[in-house]
């Protein structure tokens, strides 16, 4: 209850600097990039903190619980796109745009601006739904489990119940001998589920419907009936000598996804980037602050080194987890690494706050520090995660490791704050992401296209209600991801939309003359369609030869997507160059 209240103390201090940033909000340029007023300190915190999000305090943080010490060369997708951001960015200054689709139109045309809006609300919806759902796991995590409930042999349990919380079986005694429990769907079907003895506790489950025991001689099943019709099962049978609960959050997913999710809404709408700008001083501070003071803590905790090393050899399964080199195959590191460094170097995210500085001289020194502040803060979070992962074998708590190790490996005091610094880079990172398909849309297609002659104030007033449409979006779309693979995936899933759509054709436009309109358009469409289609299930990958299919979408996408407009740009006249570009020097 101590967290829930910290963290609401927090909320409301965002939201009153929120109402207070409002009064100024006077123009679309003050809603949508701060009025061009921000310095370079500042750009660096409100850049750190809508770049580390849910893909990195859960996602980044759940593969290192996974794949151990290995996880820590991911951030280096990041670096090496921060690198060549810091090159392009006194270029995308030049252009004064306050979008990523309005500098693709002042140098391709209309129909490559519309394209790039299409791309960059079908991305940034998938990445604000898992951030919706991410702010509601946490609020679950920290709210905790309810009383536990006694199931006996004939009572009905529903899949709701199944998927938001968790079986649990009890054995009495150590010798006990697998435990065996069924449970039957309307139709007579039975799913029987065995759990071994005490020694064994699998490190994650690698088949459906798999239990494991933790230490405590309970067995935690783990459900994953999204797929299925049934709706309702009946205990069927119970083992002699176990004891079957249920136990359920105190707050439900979904209601604490819709909390997370009004509240982010609601602050976006108040007072837009100007608002976000303020937040993200004290979001980006505390972020490195809180991670430089958990890591020592936490490591020494653990026993250091040797302390951890021995804890994961005692794990089944975590035998490489002090590895670095040798655990990634190639494959895996080119689907880790490729889809942050494409992002990186087209996020609109960026771009607005680039957009958002005094000057190109400022927002190039700003870039310049981010290379190295999001190189830190994402290796923290991942040694942190790795160290915490060594005194945490249930995997049931690995999937949000950071959540668990606030409230259970750190002094109490140090916890209150980690847990609010996990909301606070949930919360900036979800409105900037939602801000920018709002701003988009009304720059780059109402303003541009519907209503020219829109006065600042029905600019402004349009822009909120897009932000509040585009939420409603973003919950539905959360809602079938609710139950999908994790964090770590869906982040890259999205970044590959975004980098193999945008990226290419919006580096293009700052450093290639010869790209074309008709290149940037062909370019867009197929990184999004590859992408898509590379992800539906069934619909590409069973066709193709092993090494090509173990491939995420990103290099069949981006690839494709550079060819299509290096051929298609040759094939077809270009634009005459606009100001601002890097082909005018």
């Amino acid at each position: 209850m101590v967290y829930l209240i910290a963290i609401l103390i927090y909320l409301t201090l965002l939201t009153f600097i929120g109402l207070y940033k409002a009064r100024q909000v006077r123009t679309q340029d003050d809603f949508s990039v701060a009025g061009r007023r921000l310095p370079p300190w500042v750009m660096v915190c409100t850049m750190l903190a809508a770049w580390i999000g849910t893909g990195s305090i859960v996602g980044n943080a759940e593969q290192a619980y996974q794949t151990g010490a290995a996880a820590l060369v991911i951030p280096f997708g990041t670096f090496f796109g921060m690198i060549i951001l810091a090159v392009i960015a006194p270029r995308a200054r030049a252009f004064e745009a306050t979008s990523v689709p309005q500098i693709i139109g002042i140098r391709y045309g209309q129909t490559a601006r519309m394209a790039a809006v299409a791309a960059l609300v079908i991305a940034y919806m998938v990445i604000v739904s898992y951030q919706f759902n991410a702010g509601g796991a946490v609020l679950e995590v920290i709210a905790g489990q309810g009383p536990a409930v006694d199931l006996a042999v004939g009572q009905v349990v529903t899949t709701d119940q199944l998927t938001s919380g968790h079986l649990v079986i009890q054995v009495d005694q150590a010798d006990v001998g697998p435990a065996r429990v069924e449970v039957e769907d309307r139709s007579g079907e039975r799913l029987a589920f065995d759990i071994e003895p005490a020694s064994v506790l699998t490190q994650t489950p690698t088949r459906p419907n798999q239990a494991y025991l933790g230490p405590d001689r309970q067995a935690r099943l783990l459900w994953h009936l999204a797929d299925r019709s049934a709706r309702t099962f009946k205990i069927a049978s119970i083992s002699p000598g176990a004891r079957l609960q249920l136990r359920q959050p105190r707050l439900s997913k979904r209601s604490a996804t819709i909390i997370a999710a009004v509240f982010i809404t609601g602050y976006t709408i108040s007072a837009g980037l100007m608002g976000l700008a303020s937040t993200d001083i004290i979001t980006g501070s505390i972020i490195l602050i809180c991670l430089l003071m958990a890591l020592p803590i936490l490591l020494i905790k653990a026993g250091g080194l040797e302390g951890m090393r021995a804890a994961y050899a005692a794990m089944p399964g975590r035998a490489n987890h002090m590895r670095i080199w040798g655990v990634y195959s190639t494959t895996e590191l080119i689907n880790y690494l490729l889809p942050s460094l494409l992002l990186v170097m087209g996020d609109a995210n960026q771009y607005q706050r680039i957009f958002a500085s005094r000057n190109s001289k400022g927002a190039r020194q700003a870039v310049k520090i981010m290379i190295f502040a999001a190189l830190a803060v994402e290796l923290l979070i991942i040694a942190c995660a790795w160290v915490a992962g060594s005194m945490t074998p249930d995997p049931q708590d690995g999937r949000y490791i950071l959540i668990h190790a606030a409230k259970h490996h750190m002094p109490f005091l140090m916890g209150i704050f980690f847990m609010v610094t996990v909301v606070g880079i949930i919360v900036s990172t979800a409105d900037s992401f939602l801000l920018v398909p709002a701003v988009t849309l009304i720059k780059d297609v109402y303003c541009n296209k519907i209503n020219p002659r829109a006065s600042q104030r029905h600019a402004i007033m349009a822009s909120r209600l897009t932000v509040l449409l585009l939420a409603v979006i973003a919950y539905g779309v959360s809602l079938l991801f609710a139950q999908s693979t994790g964090f770590f995936k869906k982040a890259l899933y999205a970044y590959t939309i975004y980098g193999a759509a945008i990226t290419p054709s919006l580096v293009a436009a700052m450093c290639w003359q010869r790209a074309s309109p008709a290149g940037a358009v062909a370019s867009i469409i197929t990184g999004t369609v590859v992408t898509l289609a590379w992800s539906a299930p069934g619909l590409i990958r069973p066709s193709l030869p092993g090494p090509i299919a173990g491939l995420d979408a990103v290099l069949p996408a981006s690839t494709m997507s550079v060819l299509v407009l290096v051929l298609v740009s040759y094939l077809t006249k270009p634009r005459k160059a606009q100001p601002g570009s890097m082909a005018d020097g």
